[in-house]
């Protein structure tokens, strides 16, 4: 099983790294983007003064690592799964000799190596441009990577349940969009989380989507002790299995209901 999602990772990952200039563009923006969030930052900081305990520093850190991280969380499966079921391959994905579920994860793990490059490439450079903070310690960069890649599994699952609502609807962009916002406001994308009012701070600390980003990233800053880490792991764990219930449930009533429709 591992080698097919594998061979699927691998031939995606090829498909998307073979239009090269489209990843320089995506580069190119990511850095446009940076340097505008930096600017701002440095207006509002306005001689090194602090925001909740934040550093001119570390905020051109988080910010540096928020759009390099973003690729990873907010590229996705849904466009393709969309496309999938309304042109009817859905079909021929069901008949494959792997389960549905372990295909998108090898099309999601294809794209994920190209989201990778791209992010690293942009926090590199960015790096280079406006200085970055590095980890506090070996154990905590560790955790960092523990802890993306749990987020990563995290948004696998609640993208097929976004994806799977194709089969009830033609179009699924307003789904997406809604998606998106989701992940943008309760990921810390937009702003730190510390910055939000506090029953907006309430609902992102039930949600697993705080810690897609904002989590990570205060890990890297070392901003949480080992005892929270481990609490943030285990929450993302539980998120986990209830995605894949629910992913699980929501796709066999799906293919069920394509079963009657084509009988």
């Amino acid at each position: 099983m591992i080698n097919k999602i594998w061979c699927i990772a691998k031939q995606n990952a090829k498909e998307g790294l073979y239009y090269r200039f489209d990843l320089l563009l995506y580069i190119f923006n990511f850095i446009i983007e940076i340097t505008v969030y930096v600017y701002i930052w440095l207006a509002i900081y306005n001689n090194g003064n602090q925001i909740l305990g934040m550093s001119f520093e570390q905020v051109t850190t988080y910010y540096i690592l928020v759009v390099s991280l973003s690729p990873i969380i907010t590229w996705g499966i849904n466009e393709i799964m969309g496309d999938a079921i309304r042109e009817g391959e859905i079909l021929r994905e069901l008949l494959n000799p792997i389960s549905y579920f372990n295909y998108y994860f090898g099309i999601r793990i294809g794209e994920l190596i190209e989201s990778m490059i791209v992010g690293i490439l942009t926090f590199g450079i960015c790096g280079c441009l406006f200085g970055v903070l590095f980890p506090v310690g070996i154990l905590n960069f560790v955790l960092f990577i523990i802890v993306v890649c749990l987020a990563v599994v995290v948004v696998y699952f609640f993208e097929l349940i976004i994806g799977m609502t194709a089969f009830y609807t033609n179009s699924i962009w307003g789904v997406e969009m809604f998606k998106r916002a989701i992940l943008s406001i309760f990921s810390g994308m937009i702003a730190p989380i510390s910055l939000f009012p506090q029953f907006l701070q309430k609902i992102a600390n039930i949600l697993p989507f705080k810690d897609c980003i904002y989590t990570p990233i205060s890990i890297y800053l070392g901003e949480l002790s080992n005892t929270e880490i481990l609490q943030v792991i285990l929450k993302q764990c539980v998120w986990i299995a209830i995605l894949y219930i629910v992913a699980k449930i929501l796709f066999h009533k799906s293919v069920k209901n394509i079963i009657v429709n084509g009988g």
